[in-house]
């Protein structure tokens, strides 16, 4: 029971029949939203482009043993298949807007969780950070194939590219973004998948390639386009069973890196077609299967060529140039390679340029004695190592000049470039998403609600922090705390879900589906605490810096969400706003508060429009909503903004990111009388003023017409729905004041509307009038006409007063009636 589907079954059969649909929509930005490829390829940049650094951190965390790197990843892969994705495809189904780690607790978690939805909001934002930093210097770094004469330059450039997608994501905004990151890429996994699959194939037909490898790395070295290589070495039943485990678990560490921007998924969910929960759980099961994929047919090659870890440039594209030359270019036979002269002679010059080096450089513990590593090593061997070297990098050059295998391998370099580069754009938008939710949960200020302002911040912390790191081996062990700890959130969540996200989405608490959703978060949770377990041991020098800037990110959210150092009731008390005023906050948490209010008001408002309810004002919407942002005091924008979260809403309706914030949205949501009742007082403000301005016209004390029986006949008229000592109660109270543009501008459109409809309306009444005046009808004929007062043509009966004068005592005096400017 514990596997039981906890999905409605026909929601889900209703969801497979769309499926088809659903994984094409909006690939060419059609449709309501992103489909199932459309969403892969968008998160591509982030999530798959580490894949092609993966097997590279793999094998350098296993310190060369391919078989090690090779279990790390088959372990690392059970755990995210049958752990991870079920945590993140249940807390999907349940909330699939809610995004990151942090609002998916505040949304569906229990109150003893909340701290970690701080916690998470600070991981992610370092991780966004990082995500910057890891894929600027990638991409500068694999930009060295095409140009290893800018090698000197590398971090130069990685600025470049950080400061160039930051641009371009704050000056058209992450949403129109969308086809940079669909076409870059659907591009690189459509390739990456065909090309992984012919690297496959060769490695399995063609180990004896193997001999290329060694060539490939010494013209890197030479080009000054890796930094450090650790070579592959034995087999691991060759060492010992503690350096055995010592190099799994930090090779498992390691290669974690390659399912970095997987949590990015749910967050990039929002822009998902509906169903999302569909799109997203989908997305999710196709991208897990392709990491893995990914991941293991590098392994097997590099294991297969004996491809060390070379830092600064990718395993793949050493693959990819391997079967270039090969396959597509014009082949190199091994026996071909024949040592001349002129290499051994270029051979000596660059042992002796390395031994130099080593000599300025720092000495080695092996080199305590004063002798060298390189002096240990026979001359003439390794003086013909590097020949031999020299032999295959020539050779590859002229495999490669002018055939299809040169044209693949650029377009390689090319696709991987660009997806590197734009890899940042998940750090940016995740990041940006991520603290838009924490200002609108009042823990970072409401400036960060603008996702560009969020990008510009991100970006200013990583140009910084580049030129400090300079490594992707530096970088990675750092950046796993990010998206692991998201995987714990996550999970952790998931299992310890409430009862009442249960019941919102349909689900019984205590079923056998909450039990099933339920054991989906325990996998996670087993899978990404065994995860968190091994960074802690195997990071452990990471573990200090990301501990300290964590805990400082979260101080500062703590610190203006409850508006200083100490938690001060005072200063979380509910807003009172005052129109046309500045609103002045005294902590992130009340502004928080309004602003869930003011989203509670402009819902019901754009709810009320929909439904037709405001109609009978005859007033356009854009007046209604223009009084409403006055009367309420909201945000000259609010409405804008709110039409454009709209469309990220899920199937049912917008939530909350915290119970807090539901209840005061739900409070003013809920008060359709009142801000119907507003917006019909001030209507009738605007006729009050139109009968006040004109009765005088038809008041005759002589025939017993004072200002009141006039002022109720009018009323009658303009009024035929409603009951005539209702309306009439409240024009009692009225009293012309001056009245804000914002509120006169809807009722200008009433008082117009009353003096357009009164000629038409009071045709026999002052008709009747004009006949008594002129003495055409006895003062005690009683007179009634019948009025049509709806398209049903519905009748009432309205009563015209003709009786003689009142008594002296009854007549009541003339009104003081202002006259109002045109």
């Amino acid at each position: 029971m514990l596997f039981r589907s906890y999905i409605n079954p026909a929601e889900n059969r209703e969801a497979n029949r769309k499926l088809p649909k659903l994984m094409v929509e909006g690939l060419l930005l059609g449709g309501t939203g992103l489909g199932v490829l459309a969403l892969i390829f968008e998160i591509a940049a982030d999530a798959f482009s580490v894949a092609a650094y993966q097997t590279l951190l793999a094998i350098h965390g296993a310190s060369g043993h391919h078989d090690v790197a090779i279990l790390a990843f088959v372990v690392l892969s059970v755990m995210l298949f049958l752990g991870i994705v079920p945590a993140y495809k249940a807390g999907a189904y349940i909330r699939p807007t809610a995004g990151g780690s942090g609002p998916l607790v505040e949304a569906i978690g229990p109150p003893r969780l909340r701290w970690l939805s701080w916690v998470g909001t600070s991981l992610f934002f370092l991780d966004a950070v990082l995500t910057i930093i890891i894929s600027s210097i990638s991409a500068a770094d694999v930009l060295m194939l095409l140009f290893p004469e800018f090698a000197p330059y590398r971090i130069l450039i990685a600025e470049i590219f950080a400061f160039f997608i930051m641009s371009i994501l704050v000056a058209v905004g992450p949403k129109r973004a969308v086809p940079l990151f669909l076409i870059g890429g659907g591009a690189f996994t459509i390739f990456t998948m065909f090309a992984l699959t012919q690297v496959g194939y060769s490695a399995l037909a063609n180990p004896e390639w193997a001999y290329l490898t060694s060539g490939i790395v010494h013209r890197l070295e030479e080009a000054q386009v890796v930094e450090h290589v650790v070579r592959a070495v034995g087999d691991a039943p060759a060492i010992g069973s503690v350096l055995f485990f010592q190099f799994f678990f930090r090779s498992m560490s390691s290669a974690m890196l390659g399912f970095s921007g997987y949590e990015v998924i749910p967050a990039s969910g929002k822009h998902a077609a509906r169903p999302k929960w569909k799109v997203i759980n989908t997305a999710l099961t196709l991208a897990a299967l392709f990491l893995i994929a990914t991941g293991v047919l590098q392994l097997a090659a590099a294991k297969a060529w004996n491809i060390p870890s070379t830092e600064g440039y990718s395993t793949l594209l050493i693959e990819y140039e391997i079967v270039a030359a090969q396959t597509f270019g014009r082949g190199i036979a091994e026996a071909d390679n024949q040592i001349h002269l002129r290499d051994i002679q270029e051979a000596e010059r660059i042992y002796e340029e390395r031994r130099a080096a080593e000599h300025d450089g720092p000495l080695h513990a092996e080199d305590a004695d004063g002798g060298s590593v390189m002096e240990e090593i026979n001359r003439a061997e390794a003086i013909r190592s590097i020949a031999s070297d020299l032999v295959i990098a020539k050779a590859l050059n002229r495999a490669l000049a002018g055939t299809d295998g040169q044209g693949i391998l650029s377009l390689a370099a090319l696709l991987l470039a660009i997806i590197l580069l734009l890899a940042q754009g998940g750090g940016y938008v995740g990041g940006a998403a991520v603290a838009a939710n924490a200002a609108k949960l009042g823990r970072l200020p409401g400036f960060f609600a603008n996702d560009r302002i969020g990008i510009a911040v991100i970006w200013s912390f990583a140009a910084l922090t580049i030129p400090l790191i300079r490594e992707v081996v530096v970088v990675e062990a750092y950046y796993a705390f990010g998206f692991v700890s998201a995987f714990i959130i996550t999970s952790t969540t998931v299992f310890l879900v409430r009862d009442d996200a249960l019941a919102d989405r349909g689900i019984t608490p205590g079923s056998a589906e909450a039990r099933s959703l339920r054991f989906a978060g325990l996998r996670g949770m087993i899978a990404s605490y065994i995860m968190g377990l091994v960074l802690v041991t195997q990071k452990t020098d990471a573990l200090g810096a990301i501990v300290v800037l964590a805990a400082i990110i979260t101080l500062f959210q703590l610190y203006y969400a409850y508006g200083g150092a100490k938690k001060d009731p005072a200063k979380l008390t509910a807003y009172a706003p005052t129109p046309a005023t500045a609103p002045e906050y005294d902590s992130g948490i009340q502004r928080a508060h309004d602003k869930a209010r003011a989203r509670g008001i402009i819902d019901r408002v754009n709810a009320l429009i929909e439904e037709g309810a405001l109609v009978k004002f005859n007033v356009d919407h854009e007046r209604i909503r223009r009084l409403i942002t006055y009367v309420y005091s909201l945000d000259a924008d609010a409405f804008e903004i709110s039409s454009e979260e709209a469309q990220y809403a899920d199937d049912d309706h917008a939530h909350e990111p915290s119970q807090d914030l539901e209840v005061t949205y739900d409070q003013y949501f809920s008060a359709r009388a009142e801000i119907l009742g507003k917006i019909e007082d001030y209507s009738h403000y605007g006729i009050f003023t139109f009968i006040d301005k004109y009765y005088a016209n038809w008041v005759n004390e002589e025939h017993g017409r004072d200002a009141s029986e006039v002022q109720k006949a009018m009323i009658s008229l303009l009024f035929p729905l409603t009951d005539d000592d209702i309306i009439w109660e409240q024009f009692q109270q009225y009293r012309w004041t001056f009245q804000p543009e914002p509120i006169w501008q809807f009722c200008r459109e009433r008082y117009t509307w009353a003096k357009d409809q009164w000629p038409n309306l009071s045709g026999r009444l002052t008709t009747i009038w004009t006949l008594q005046e002129l003495g055409l009808i006895p003062d005690e004929v009683d007179i009634k006409t019948v009025i049509s007062i709806n398209a049903r043509n519905e009748l009432r009966e309205i009563n015209i007063h003709t009786h003689g004068p009142l008594p002296e005592e009854e007549a009541e005096p003339e009104s003081d009636n202002p006259e109002l400017p045109d």
